[in-house]
């Protein structure tokens, strides 16, 4: 049997079995919600449909900019058109299949023939991505629209055009995932990482058209708060949680921010004031704690190589979880580290070095917030890309052959 069609049945059959198990799962699961988020996503998805106002109130009657309008809007597509809770679950799912083929092709594209033809068994043994899938969370779809931003940079010429092309992807991206804004210096500087030939006016085509995108949302914001909320108005919130007397490197939700929520409740403030007061309170925090804030920092950016989180929900903590968590996530980080093992022999090419780059920002902007697993699990998926690119290298040690990985500078 031929090296090709082995890559084939490899890939074939990681997608049916994602595919096959979404359908199986999201009917095992019917119509659970199990987080918290998960209710509110599908709140202001109903209210669009039934009330035509954005807002995850009981009642539709409070507008919201808690959540930016990405998900929802996505969530509200699918139920428009008669979908549910299987037909949401099965759109997560298809996208993590469309995940498994953008990391086949990056890796394909850079001549890593080993790593390409096992990372699909790879996402398969990291099986959190699975169950992400079956929430109803933006993560999957926001992981495989960033690897597909990834993708064209790489693949692609880059044009004007694809500039603008490129600012589009990132604006969905933002308003599905806010998270990812921490990553905008990551996606300006990716063609130089990768020295690719970058057209004069590139960073304001890919500017223009995240501009094009956040636009109507801004728009809507100003209109009815009257005031400019960009993206969402629950950074404080996070931020807060992450910086603050109480707080704790994987404690999460359950950290104890009360006196800062009673004030507001006190003061009348709003959503978006009380973003503000959120802000205020953890930076007043930080400055007036500079060495307990660091040490945190420290704590917080060791913890994100954490295998588990505290959960708010009690009861979607589970030892046996836990334990899967561990082994898989510590065998992909270990692999990823015996890279540097290889180095002298093998010097790393542009594509690892930006994997690596973006990887070790993640973990330092999270740090800054609240790391939890499932905002990481984006950049878990290009460490998986990183692990599978050193089976090529691992490869060429055994074998004593010499061995050369094609680059491609354009």
């Amino acid at each position: 049997m031929s090296g090709l069609n082995i890559d084939r049945i490899i890939l074939y059959f990681s997608l049916v079995f994602v595919i096959v198990g979404g359908i199986v799962y999201s009917f095992i699961l019917g119509d659970q919600i199990r987080f918290r988020d998960e209710g509110h996503y599908l709140k202001i998805a109903n209210n669009v449909i039934k009330h035509s106002i954005y807002s995850y109130d009981d009642n539709a009657i409070i507008p919201t900019t808690f959540h930016p309008p990405g998900y929802p809007l996505i969530l509200a597509s699918i139920v428009s058109i008669g979908g549910g809770f299987f037909a949401i679950r099965m759109v997560n799912f298809f996208f993590l299949a469309c995940c498994i083929v953008l990391l086949t092709a990056i890796l394909r594209k850079h001549g890593f023939v080993v790593g390409a033809q096992w990372v699909p068994l790879i996402v398969l043994c990291y099986p959190v991505l699975f169950f992400t899938a079956s929430t109803l969370y933006p993560q999957i779809i926001a992981t495989a629209i960033f690897l597909f931003i990834i993708y064209m940079i790489d693949a692609f010429s880059l044009s004007l055009g694809k500039a603008f092309i490129v600012g589009v992807l990132y604006g969905l991206l933002l308003m599905i995932s806010p998270s990812f804004v921490l990553m905008g210096p990551v996606f300006l500087a990716t063609p130089y990482i990768l020295r690719k030939s970058v057209p004069r006016l590139y960073i304001i085509g890919l500017i223009v058209g995240v501009v094009v995108v956040l636009t109507p949302w801004v728009v809507r914001n100003y209109l009815v708060f009257d005031r400019l909320v960009i993206l969402s108005s629950n950074a404080g919130k996070t931020f807060i949680l992450g910086n603050s007397e109480n707080s704790k490197p994987n404690e999460g939700e359950i950290v104890d921010v009360s006196r800062y929520t009673d004030e507001i409740k006190r003061k009348g403030l709003d959503e978006i004031d009380g973003d503000k007061y959120y802000k205020q309170k953890a930076f007043e925090w930080i400055k007036n704690n500079p060495q307990d804030a660091s040490i945190l920092y420290l704590r917080k950016l060791l913890n994100y190589f954490n295998f588990r989180n505290d959960l708010a929900t009690r009861t979607e903590q589970s030892v046996l979880r836990d334990v899967i968590m561990f082994i898989t996530y510590y065998c992909i980080l270990l692999f990823a580290l015996f890279r540097f093992y290889l180095i002298k022999r093998f010097p790393m090419q542009r594509i690892e070095i930006f994997l690596l780059i973006v990887y070790l920002m993640s973990a330092v902007m999270n740090a800054f917030f609240l790391p939890r697993i499932r905002y990481r699990l984006p950049y878990d998926v290009l460490l998986i890309c990183f692990s599978a690119i050193t089976l090529d290298y691992l490869i060429g040690l055994l074998s004593k052959k010499s061995f050369n990985v094609r680059e491609n500078d354009t």
